[in-house]
């Protein structure tokens, strides 16, 4: 089985882990190459010139006898990555679970110099953090390249400590780009065949102009004692430079964040909606509780960008977002009952601060028999279905008792003990309500109809179940 897994290389049994950083300039020497082909780049000598800018990054973590026994030995767990110079004055960057729980942090630079090393800060789930180092003279420092230029089969260059080898040269070519390996909300990765190896963990992924376009973070393995399959991922440098820029700023990336529950907008919901394609996010919660927020953004609206960003997915949207300022007020391109309208929300600070639920297995469906129409058996909310739904004392809906299986309901996902809150924008308050505004939507030729659904976890998702 293939398996993802972060490419830090921890000795002794100890696993630790890496993180990223701003563009500075470069060394005096530093002499651009010509981008992606191969052709008159002399490989060699470039590779040369970008060697000082790497360092290897060694971790020492102390761990105290479980048992508390007196004068029992105290264990130094080692763990090994990678780095580089973003700034000549000392500021190094790396993978945050490179550094991760560590007591001593060791920077070693081509030339044998070893200087010890303090984090000024750290990003938990974009996985970048920032060392400070205190040299002697100014470090040759990298020079960025702009992520969005790269292209698929493009050449390109790893260096790093890949199982303590320093200065180790790898390359390959961008295999793929903006993969979603599910680590984070934004993951946006590219994908290299450059050989990327434990211990590689925070090095940078170059093009030929010498420009680092990425940091490489992570590698797909057959498992967990294995080494490259030639699948690693780098987080793209664009990506990098904006979350370095937040964490010299506020110490933090302190992405833009919105208190409202979305997800893709499927075809079924589209035309359920309106829509004559699926676009965007659908809006499936709002917290009422934030000023602005529930005037300016509904349930059932769908959101097609972001101050202009165009939005096509849940994880596009939560990037989108994440570059607003926190405080600020961004446009929302929406739509609505039929028509395209711009409202405008107050940006929010994320209280999870860029971490977040990697997901639940997924549940089974119970196998449940029953004839009412499109599969479904229904009941009125009851004070224990509100307890177990974790709802509102006196919320309306329909608790969902049975559901056919190889129904209409079913092909939609619906489950016996979840609930269905609203129907299009409308509260259900009863079970002759739901129907009464299902005969609605057929007399007036609607093929679906919108249901917002909340299940056993208080998550709460639109539905767009057909009318026949």
């Amino acid at each position: 089985m293939l398996t993802v897994r972060r490419s830090a290389l921890a000795l002794l049994c100890a696993c630790l882990l890496p993180l990223g950083s701003p563009a500075a300039a470069p060394p005096a020497a530093a002499q651009a190459f010509p981008a992606a082909p191969n052709a008159g780049v002399d490989v060699p000598a470039l590779v040369e010139r970008l060697l000082p800018s790497v360092v290897n990054i060694s971790t020492v973590r102390y761990e105290t006898p479980a048992d508390g026994a007196k004068n029992a030995p105290v264990a130094r767990r080692r763990s090994l990555g990678s780095g580089f110079v973003i700034d000549p004055a000392g500021v190094i960057l790396t993978n945050r679970h490179v550094i991760e729980n560590a007591d001593e942090i060791t920077v070693t630079f081509g030339d044998g110099i070893t200087l010890g090393a303090t984090v000024i800060a750290a990003a938990a789930a974009m996985d970048i953090a920032l060392l400070r180092v205190t040299p002697a003279t100014e470090l040759p420092a990298v020079r960025w390249g702009d992520s969005f230029t790269l292209r698929q089969g493009q050449p390109v260059i790893a260096i790093g400590n890949p199982f303590g080898y320093g200065g180790s040269v790898t390359m390959g070519i961008v295999s793929a780009l903006d993969r979603d390996i599910k680590s984070s909300p934004y993951d946006h990765y590219v994908q290299t065949d450059a050989s990327i190896n434990p211990g590689s963990s925070g090095g940078p992924l170059f093009n030929l102009a010498g420009e680092v376009i990425g940091v490489n973070t992570q590698i797909a393995t057959t498992s967990a004692t294995a080494g490259s399959v030639g699948i690693g991922f780098a987080i793209p440098s664009n990506d990098v430079q904006f979350a370095v820029n937040r964490l010299l700023q506020f110490g933090r990336i302190r992405v833009g964040w919105l208190a409202v529950k979305v997800q893709k907008t499927s075809a079924a919901l589209a035309e359920a909606v309106g829509m004559e394609a699926a676009r965007g996010v659908i809006v499936t919660r709002v917290d009422t509780a934030r000023p602005g927020l529930a005037e300016a953004i509904w349930p059932g609206d769908v959101i097609l960008n972001v101050d202009g960003i165009e939005v096509h997915d849940v994880r596009t949207f939560n990037r989108a977002l994440g570059e607003q300022l926190v405080g600020s007020v961004a446009p929302l391109l929406v739509w609505r009952d039929g028509r395209q309208l711009v409202v405008d929300v107050p940006i929010d600070d994320n209280p999870q601060d860029m971490r977040s639920d990697l997901g639940k297995p997924p549940r089974q469906p119970q196998t449940v028999s029953d004839g009412r129409d499109l599969g479904l058996n229904l009941t009125n909310l009851d004070e224990e279905a509100r307890t177990r739904l974790k709802l509102a004392e006196g919320q309306t809906g329909l608790a969902v008792v049975h559901v056919e299986p190889l129904s209409l309901a079913a092909d939609q996902g619906l489950l016996a003990g979840e609930a269905i809150l609203m129907v299009h924008h409308e509260p259900v308050r009863s079970v002759r309500d739901f129907w009464a505004h299902l005969d609605r939507a057929r007399g007036a030729g609607k093929g679906r109809v919108l249901l917002l659904i909340r299940n056993a976890d208080g998550d709460e998702r639109w539905v767009a179940i057909p009318t026949t």
